[in-house]
């Protein structure tokens, strides 16, 4: 029996030899990727960044490869840096919109790899949207003025995408002896309107002009809006009018007012009476006195709280025996009532 002894001693050597070479047991090394960004927003030709952040535990100090999936059509990936070395704990994904980006909610997959260590994701929602930027629009395209009596226009913008910067508005191409001011000339923060006042002096150049308003904004691209100003000599008898400000803002179930101003040539005298168009369900626009027998009227614009929100033109005409008729229009931004 002693004989069996060592073929027994060698049997369970080689079995305990076997069981190493099989052993599957997985790594103690581990990485994790977190974000503090629970969603991400980029607009179409813009790009927006995602902060990322590596930890490394049960001993793995190696470097951490970053990868982006799920991507939707014409929107790109970098990262800064894409591999997190050993020292590192962070990275900055850049997502980037092409132009030719689809609108649209899609969720991609951030994969953090490494060598020895199972990899490790964060999905993050990412919705592409409208490209920030501006656009612009007045009351009207065509305005009338005579010389030596100003205008007022309405300017309003309106911020697309992501975009929430200040816009600073100019005009171009105006004509001999016209100036423009804009009143603010800078839209700060989440206000869209303005009003531009057009200005022909006595000996301005008569005739039709093209002006262009230029919008602009720190990152993103200028916006313009053209608008046709006729100057008409001041030889005859008749009136004209603007109003100002000429963009108003008010909330629903609030008031509002603004100055009609009467600019009457070669001795007209005569009343002017006015008359407003285009006001939406529950606002209403009365002007006072009317008609206007001196050289300003108060136009009062009163809405409900059932006035829907938006941008609505006003158009204010003006009518009198021996006269042209003259017309002028006020932008009403009407915005939610107030703990709406």
């Amino acid at each position: 029996m002693r004989a069996w002894i060592p073929l027994l001693a060698t049997a369970v050597l080689a079995t305990a030899a076997c069981d190493d070479k099989n052993d599957t047991t997985a790594p103690t090394g581990a990485v994790a990727l977190t974000s503090t960004s629970t969603a991400a927003t980029v607009g179409i030709g813009g790009t927006t960044t995602v902060p990322l952040s590596v930890a490394r535990s049960g001993g793995f100090t190696g470097s951490v490869t970053l990868t982006a999936e799920g991507l939707p059509t014409g929107v790109t990936a970098s990262f800064d840096p894409a591999t997190v070395t050993s020292t590192g704990t962070t990275s900055t994904m850049t997502l980037t919109a092409a132009n030719t980006a689809t609108a649209g909610t899609n969720t991609i997959t951030v994969r953090a790899s490494g060598s020895g260590v199972n990899s490790k994701t964060v999905s993050i929602p990412l919705a592409v949207g409208a490209a920030a930027g501006i656009t612009l629009s007045t009351g009207a395209n065509s305005w009338a003025a005579t010389q030596g009596n100003a205008i007022t226009v309405p300017v309003v913008i309106t911020r697309t995408g992501a975009f929430n910067g200040d816009v600073t508005l100019a005009a171009e191409g105006l004509p001999t002896g016209v100036t423009a001011t804009f009143a603010p000339a800078t839209i700060t923060g989440a206000n869209r309107i303005a009003t531009l006042t057009l200005t022909p002096s006595a000996t301005a150049t008569t005739g039709p002009a093209t002006i262009t308003i230029r919008g602009t904004g720190t990152g993103i691209s200028a916006q313009t809006q053209t608008l046709t100003l006729n100057v008409g000599a001041s030889t005859a008898t008749g009136f004209g009018f603007s109003s100002a400000p000429a963009a108003l803002t008010v909330a629903a179930g609030q008031s509002v007012t603004s100055t009609v101003t009467v600019s009457r040539t070669n001795s007209f005298a005569g009343s002017v009476q006015l008359t407003a168009t285009g006001a939406p369900t529950g606002m209403s626009v009365t002007m006072s006195p009317n008609p206007a027998t001196a050289n300003t009227a108060t136009v009062t614009v009163a809405t409900t709280a059932a006035t829907a929100p938006g941008v609505y033109v006003i158009t204010l005409s003006g009518a009198s025996t021996g006269a042209s008729d003259a017309s002028a229009s006020i932008v009403v931004l009407v915005t939610a009532a107030s703990g709406s």
